[in-house]
């Protein structure tokens, strides 16, 4: 597979997409709840990460895996950092270890584990707790939570987020994850 990567092609587009939907559901006036079923890695974890709460079925894992395929984790840095702390966040990223979702609820990723058949009931009754709320007081205090929270958030994580992806490890590594083959930089163990 060959892919076609260039400063304006698909790839640098997508970055910036990503960046910015992570950056708006963090941003969001109203509350975001993510319901994790299965595997979330990439953007997917990054959309956890970004979201005000998160429910996660028993089985669900999650992972920071793009160092794996030869890509830097940009914007989701901020947000992981944010939420786990910097020795959490340095362990997930450089290891890109699927982590369980009882593991991601004691390291403060998620905030509650559910059986999978409960995911979307759980998911649902807080969103109608949230909908008791008064907008006006709903909306000042995510804005003030955002405003607060300690990280930078509003920098530009672009050249960070999509340069990184426009490289030839990154794009020897998307070639062996999409054909399924070992990286070209993995070391054989002895």
């Amino acid at each position: 597979m060959a892919l076609r990567v260039d400063n304006d092609g698909a790839v640098w587009d997508g970055a910036l997409r990503g960046e910015e939907l992570i950056e708006r559901i963090y941003r969001l006036g109203k509350p975001t709840i993510a319901a994790v079923n299965g595997i979330a890695v990439g953007n997917g974890a990054g959309f956890v990460s970004a979201c005000d709460l998160a429910v996660a079925a028993d089985s669900a894992r999650i992972g920071y895996t793009e160092m794996k395929h030869g890509i830097q984790a940009g914007m989701v840095i901020l947000h992981l950092m944010r939420l786990v702390g910097e020795r959490v966040a340095r362990y997930l990223l450089l290891t890109g270890e699927l982590v369980s979702a009882e593991k991601c609820k004691a390291l403060g990723l998620i905030n509650e584990v559910v059986p999978a058949g409960d995911l979307m009931e759980t998911a649902l009754a807080w969103a109608d707790a949230i909908a008791t709320n008064a907008p006006k007081a709903e909306a000042t205090t995510k804005s003030l939570m955002c405003r607060f929270s300690g990280q930078a958030i509003a920098m530009s994580m672009t050249e960070y987020t999509a340069a990184p992806h426009i490289t030839d490890e990154s794009r020897a590594g998307l070639e062996a994850f999409f054909e399924k083959k070992p990286v070209p930089w993995s070391i054989k163990k002895i």
